[in-house]
């Protein structure tokens, strides 16, 4: 039988040293043999550099990156140096992968010749477990194509993350993940599906997600105007480096981000205290607000003290 493409997988670590084993003997089950499985260990103070250098003696399919502590973008980002596959995927070290999911996504990129195949998933917190779905039920298991591939950018969670997928090796290279942001998968998620032409989203759940109470994104200390940062950055970058020029997602993109920021001040956390907001900051919030949203903001600022400069 003839062997399929080398996929390479990214595996991220820190402080995940009760969950480690789980993850990476996930991806060593896999029925897709072919893979290059790439364990980056991000200066992790706990056990986890010492199990990723022995999971290299036992599997001769894995490799361990040690780095200083440079967060989960860092980490991909190093580990994408390393990948020598045709196809790229993610996972997180304290979430699992079902036995199939690679044979499964990679023979929907080969059957229908995608730029990247998509699965459901699983989330757990390690006890109860709830299945995430296509949002629109009519897109699981047709070929998205075109435009419409974006478009789920702004409606589709299983889009906004990148750890559910496989990809070709085109979509990922290039594309350098926002370091030291909490919200990396919102920007990098949209640059990979804007330069995809064909897509399709399984209704197979094959990505178990971990909600881990103590994760920076899942629960623990978050910065919430990263958000912010990295939908402007997608929309700069964009326009900049992929030539969008299509107002109509333009415009779409600059609602998200006052969205977003709307969102930011309404949090109610001195850590996220906002003092003050440039003028043309708030022009631009109040143009792409919606109505009731713009009446709230407004309200927030008054309430808040916020000065306007």
């Amino acid at each position: 039988m003839e062997e399929k493409g080398l996929l390479s997988v990214i595996v991220p670590v820190y402080k995940v040293e009760p969950y480690l084993r789980r993850c990476v003997d996930s991806i060593r089950n896999q029925t897709y043999k072919n893979l290059q499985i790439i364990l980056v260990d991000d200066g992790s103070p706990d056990n986890c550099g010492a199990i990723c250098d022995e999971y290299t003696k036992i599997d001769g399919r894995i490799i361990a990156v040690h780095q200083k502590n440079e967060g989960l973008s860092g980490a991909r980002n190093n580990g994408l140096l390393f990948a020598k596959g045709e196809y790229i995927a993610f996972v997180d070290s304290d979430d699992w992968l079902h036995p199939s999911m690679y044979e499964t996504l990679v023979h929907l990129i080969e059957a229908h010749q995608l730029d990247m195949a998509r699965c459901s998933v699983i989330g757990s917190d390690g006890q109860a477990e709830d299945s995430i779905l296509p949002r629109d039920k009519h897109i699981a298991n047709q070929l998205i194509t075109g435009a419409h591939v974006f478009e789920l950018y702004f409606t589709e969670f299983l889009c906004k993350v990148v750890w559910n997928a496989v990809y070709r090796r085109h979509i990922v290279m290039g594309i350098i993940s926002p370091e030291r942001c909490h919200s990396e998968d919102n920007y990098v998620s949209g640059r990979y599906l804007y330069r995809s032409k064909r897509m399709m989203i399984t209704d197979k759940c094959l990505y178990y997600y971990y909600k881990n109470p103590t994760s920076i994104v899942r629960g623990g200390y978050k910065r919430f105007l990263d958000i912010c940062i990295c939908t402007e950055k997608l929309r700069d970058d964009l326009i900049r480096e992929e030539h969008m020029t299509n107002m109509f997602y333009v415009e779409r993109l600059n609602k998200k981000l006052a969205r977003e920021f709307f969102h930011f001040v309404r949090v109610n956390d001195d850590r996220y205290r906002l003092r003050s907001i440039m003028r043309p900051q708030k022009k631009f919030i109040d143009k792409y607000l919606d109505f009731f949203r713009r009446i709230r903001f407004n309200y927030l600022l008054r309430k808040k003290k916020i000065q306007i400069i």
